[in-house]
Parts: structure tokens; C-alpha cells; sequence
């Protein structure tokens, strides 16, 4: 059976956002150490140090407050200053400090010149969106649809999914099933989504019973991925959004 054949079906065509249409510009911690030299007058960060302390942070606070804190009582920016300040906790920054910081990188990544749009983005939506319902399932915050303007993707999509403008989710399958009735399709194995994290997107979404591809960034981190997770099919691995006409066109 040809994946051609297999994904013929596919009426919904779900993507996230975070590294398949949107790159952030040089990383996060660049531009974190770039905005705190410019900010506050200090001149010497570990981009290195910051990446480790990021990740971190972003891993413990998607326990404790998931989803960006939308049902523990705490906004989106509040979140951030927590990630923010444990991501410069080896530098004794003062609260009146982290507090400037956080507003400003808060407000400097709401700005489309931070992001980087993939260069296939637009073709292949167009060319997708005159076959099949297309939607966005992210984790990310009430920044996204600002984003997506600023970068002429929004006009491609029926709906935008996000934690705070639904209450749900990745990894929770309710909020696959929440795309499928906007949607008004009949079930969840008439969508496919298309994402890059193995556990927010590949598990999350095959846990919901739809059809998921992962979007790898080369060949080599292809068969790195395919060789660690021994689960992942490798006809579900796409290197470029442009295999998906291929795929369901």
C-alpha cells in the first residue's frame, strides 16, 4: 500500500507551528543573551549555559504549569518571566532586572522579524488548501496568531488550537478530536497531522487515532531519529513540507 493511497482519505490537515512553519532567528538563547547585552549593560553570556538552563526550565515548568498556565491561575507572561528567570539563575540578576528582561523578550518574539518562515510554507499551503481542511494544533501562546499574520501564513488556515484559546493541549488527544469537530469531519482517522516532536506530535497524535509525519531537518537527524525510536514508522518521516503534495494531492 502506497502512503499516497493510505493518506488519500485525509480531510483535515493539522500542523504545529514551532520549527515546521516558524524558526526562531539564530535560537532562543541568542536572542536572550543578544536582548539582556542590549537591555542591561552585560556583556558576558554562556549561549551555551542559557540553552541548558532553558531547556530546563521549560521541561519543569510544562509539568507544573501546562499549557502555559492556563488552568493554574497564572497568564502567559507571568510563565515566561518564570522561564526566563530560571534560564539567567547563574548571572544574580535583581527582580527589577529580570522583570525588564522578561517584558522586553516577551514582547521582541510577538515580532515577526524574530521568527523565521520555512521557505515552503506558502507554496505548499496554497496548493493544500485548495484540496483539504487545514488547521493549526500548537503549543504556544496568545502570541501565535499575531505571528502567523505577520508572516501571511494565517489566511491558510480554518482554525488556530493553542492551549489558551481552547484549554487543551499536546500531548492530550481530546484536543485532536476538538480539531476534528471544527473541522465538521467524521472522524479522527481523516486527519493527519504534521508536526516534529515525538511525544507532543507523533505519540499525541497516533494516541488519537490520526495519522501524524514528522518533519525531520536532514537525512542525518533522520536516521538518528529512526535509529533511537525503533517505534516511529519511516514512511512517516517527511524532510521537506513540499513531500506532502506527494502525499495527499
Amino acid at each position: 500500500m502506497s502512503s499516497k493511497f493510505f493518506l488519500k482519505h485525509i480531510q483535515l490537515i493539522t500542523f504545529d507551528v514551532h520549527n515546521v512553519l516558524l524558526t526562531v532567528q539564530n535560537g532562543a538563547p541568542y536572542q536572550y543573551a543578544r536582548l539582556a547585552r542590549q537591555h542591561l549593560n552585560i556583556e558576558s553570556f554562556d549561549e551555551s549555559l542559557l540553552r541548558t538552563n532553558f531547556i530546563q526550565a521549560f521541561r519543569t515548568l510544562n509539568k507544573i504549569h501546562p499549557g502555559y498556565g492556563v488552568h493554574t491561575n497564572i497568564s502567559s507572561r507571568q510563565w515566561w518571566t518564570l522561564i526566563i528567570e530560571y534560564t539567567f539563575k547563574d548571572y544574580q540578576l535583581s527582580s527589577i532586572q529580570i522583570e525588564k528582561l522578561s517584558k522586553i523578550i516577551y514582547d521582541e518574539f510577538a515580532q515577526g522579524y524574530m521568527w523565521i518562515k520555512n521557505l515552503q510554507a506558502d507554496y505548499i499551503l496554497k496548493k493544500l488548501k485548495q484540496k483539504k481542511i487545514l488547521g493549526i494544533i500548537s503549543n504556544f501562546d496568545e502570541r501565535l496568531e499575531s505571528l502567523l499574520e505577520q508572516h501571511n501564513l494565517r489566511q491558510y488556515f480554518q482554525f488556530i488550537l493553542t492551549p489558551r484559546n481552547c484549554g487543551l493541549y499536546k500531548p492530550q488527544k481530546e484536543i485532536f478530536s476538538y480539531a476534528t469537530n471544527l473541522a465538521n469531519i467524521q472522524s479522527n482517522n481523516n486527519l493527519c497531522h504534521i508536526g516534529d516532536d515525538i511525544k507532543l506530535d507523533y505519540h499525541a497524535a497516533q494516541a488519537a487515532n490520526c495519522h501524524v509525519l514528522l518533519l525531520s531537518k536532514d537525512e542525518k537527524s533522520k536516521n538518528i531519529l529512526l535509529n533511537e525510536h525503533k517505534d516511529i514508522d519511516k514512511n512517516h518521516v517527511i524532510l521537506n513540507l513540499d513531500e506532502l503534495l506527494n502525499l495527499f494531492i
